[in-house]
């Protein structure tokens, strides 16, 4: 894949290509020189997701510091409008929502 379409690649398609080359390299047998482009591939999608990551949680931060949220009346962050705490997608109490 060319580096201009790796660096324009949204944060999803990333994910979904790692997901691919994972299967690909689990499932078939796969020749040593294709191996190795596999694994760069992965690891420059993996240091591309990761600066998304990375790049996300500082904009949610600096909006939340702005809105005031991070402290406001001693409330919680990880608590909805309503007050109800986070949760994660097993309906676990979430701690930190970044």
């Amino acid at each position: 894949m060319p580096k201009k379409k790796k660096d324009s690649l949204k944060y999803g398609e990333a994910r979904k290509r790692l997901e691919q080359i994972l299967k690909d390299i689990e499932g078939s047998e796969v020749d040593v020189d294709d191996l190795s482009e596999m694994v760069k591939e992965a690891a420059e999608l993996i240091q591309l997701c990761r600066k998304k990551l990375e790049k996300t949680r500082v904009e949610v931060e600096k909006v939340v510091g702005e809105i005031g949220l991070e402290e406001e009346n001693g409330r919680d962050i990880t608590e909805d409008a309503c007050g109800s705490k986070a949760e994660d997608a097993e309906g676990e109490p979430v701690d930190e929502p970044f």
